[in-house]
Order: C-alpha cells, then structure tokens, then sequence
C-alpha cells in the first residue's frame, strides 16, 4: 500500500484531493497518446492502479463513517423513544387547558406538537386568484403605457 503512495509521489495519509492532484499530474505526463516509449505505458498503467487502490480505501472509511453516523442516529431515537414512552405517565392526548398560555392560543384544544393548523380554501382561493389578478393588471397596464 505505500508503494501506491510512492508511485503517485504523496506521503503516506495524503487527503483525497491530494492523491486526485497527484493522479492527474501525472497521467497527464505518462498517458501513452503523450508518450510513445513502452516504460512510459507500464508506469501509466501503475499510476491507474494505484489510484484506483487509494480511492477505494478512501470510501471504505468514508462508508464506516456513515455506519457509524447511522448507528448514532438509531441510538439517538431509541433513547428518544424510550423519553416520549416514560412521559406517557401523563395519558395520552392529555389536557392541558388549565394552563394559561401567554400567546394568545386556546390551549383547551388536544394539540400534539407540531401540529398545523390547515389553511382554509376560501383563504387559499383568495391567495392564488388575487395574486393572478394582480398580474393581469400589471400585463395589461404595461399593455397601456408601452
């Protein structure tokens, strides 16, 4: 394996942008359409060879990283989980409408948290047509005063 960083000319735990600068380089200077001698061929198929190798070994690690990360994530939702399931002491749906809330909502209603309040389709309606009617005006009145 260091014999593939010997051959593209970078140190040992080079970055993965190094290792493509290093292979471009010198593919450019060894490609066989540049050279015609036949050592020129051996070292150019040398230089594939050996940055095929260290990209690969470069998303092998790159792979455990992201099994890592997925483990983290999986460990993160089951303590979640197992948070949500010890709170459920309170019931579910439960009703929290003595509480007084400081902006204005009506906290009597059953909410669960990130919950929407879905828009009405006279308000949507209103929206789309009244903003098609402002852009008729606007390509008529240009119309007029071009």
């Amino acid at each position: 394996m260091s014999d593939y960083y010997e051959i593209l000319g970078i140190q040992k735990g080079a970055s993965q942008k190094e290792i493509k600068n290093a292979y471009r380089r010198l593919s450019l200077k060894y490609h066989p359409d540049r050279n015609k001698e036949e050592k020129n061929d051996e070292k150019f198929k040398k230089i594939i060879e050996a940055y095929q190798f260290l990209r690969l070994e470069e998303k092998r690690k790159y792979k455990k990283s992201e099994v890592d990360i997925a483990t983290i994530y999986a460990e993160f939702w089951k303590q979640y989980d197992k948070k949500v399931a010890d709170e459920s002491q309170f019931g579910v749906g439960a009703n929290f409408g003595g509480f007084t809330n400081p902006f204005g909502a009506n906290v009597s209603e059953n909410y669960s948290h990130n919950q929407e309040k879905e828009p009405s389709q006279i308000t949507m309606h209103l929206i789309l047509y009244g903003g098609l009617g402002l852009v008729a005006l606007w390509i008529i009145l240009l119309q007029i005063f071009k």
